[in-house]
């Protein structure tokens, strides 16, 4: 069995304990409220790894102390909280980590999607749907939006992966839907990030999948998938219609990871087309 790393308990401390007051959390207390499931967590202070527990997770993620220095600023800069950051760190050093890769459908969404109607940003129409049903399978991905003054970065990595993804889709002979809930004042700010550009250079139609618009959270509402603006979901409707896939997130980075999401399309192939 590998030893384990000099620095992984005072990670896991970090993780599971020191941040995490007012933290969202998967609890299945009911006595917290939605407001505070997904506050920011509450300032908290901790120990800072000495220069040894520095050298020892550099080196088990394979940089230098100096990336991991500016990989923990840069997650501090996307807005990621103290928890969050060490989890990543503790679980190899990307947000995506944070993603689950073991997922079922844990809702029942309602019938008729097909008739939700979103706003198309880059082509300045509306899209309807039932006009996407038959032609592809949709991978409809719900952001939570612009709110508290900022772009979730969860929304903004999970998009990210979806697009470095985009040939694995295709090969499925799937189309992924990212729906912005709210109204387009801020998509710039959400394209600039998920691009990695300034906001005045960003570019819509560079972020590789289409982005719609809920304008009204009417999809959202329909779906009762609301919190804040809206819970981070994925739901996967077929050629046929039928939702073969429908998963909500309890916290913000509660989310099926591309792998998961992947796997879930695999299972909608005919069996001929597995091997």
């Amino acid at each position: 069995m590998p030893s384990r790393p000099r620095y992984l308990p005072f990670v896991l401390t970090l993780a599971l304990g020191v941040f995490t007051v007012g933290c969202n959390s998967d609890s299945t207390d009911t006595s917290t409220s939605e407001a505070e499931e997904w506050a920011a967590p509450a300032e908290a202070s901790a120990p800072e790894l000495s220069e040894e527990e520095l050298a020892a997770m550099a080196k088990d993620l394979g940089m230098t102390v100096e990336e991991l220095q500016a990989k923990k600023q840069m997650m501090r800069d996307s807005g990621m909280w103290p928890d969050e950051i060490a989890k990543a760190l503790a679980m190899g050093g990307s947000p995506e980590a944070l993603f689950k890769d073991d997922v079922a459908t844990n809702v029942e969404p309602p019938d008729n999607l097909g008739d939700l109607v979103f706003f198309r940003t880059d082509k300045e129409a509306e899209l309807e749907l039932k006009n996407l049903i038959g032609k592809s399978n949709i991978v409809l991905v719900f952001t939570r939006g612009y709110y508290g003054g900022s772009v979730c970065p969860f929304c903004v990595t999970q998009t990210a992966e979806l697009t470095a993804n985009k040939p694995a889709f295709e090969e499925r002979d799937a189309v992924v839907l990212i729906v912005y809930p709210g109204s387009s004042e801020h998509v710039a700010d959400f394209a600039a990030a998920v691009t990695q550009t300034d906001r005045e250079k960003a570019d819509i139609a560079a972020v590789g999948w289409p982005v719609v618009l809920d304008q009204n959270l009417e999809a959202v509402h329909y779906l009762n998938i609301a919190a804040d603006l809206a819970s981070p979901s994925t739901f996967i409707i077929d050629k046929e219609g039928n939702v073969a896939f429908a998963y909500v997130g309890a916290t913000r980075t509660d989310r099926p990871s591309v792998k998961a999401v992947l796997e879930q399309l695999d299972a909608l192939q005919p069996q001929a087309d597995r091997s």
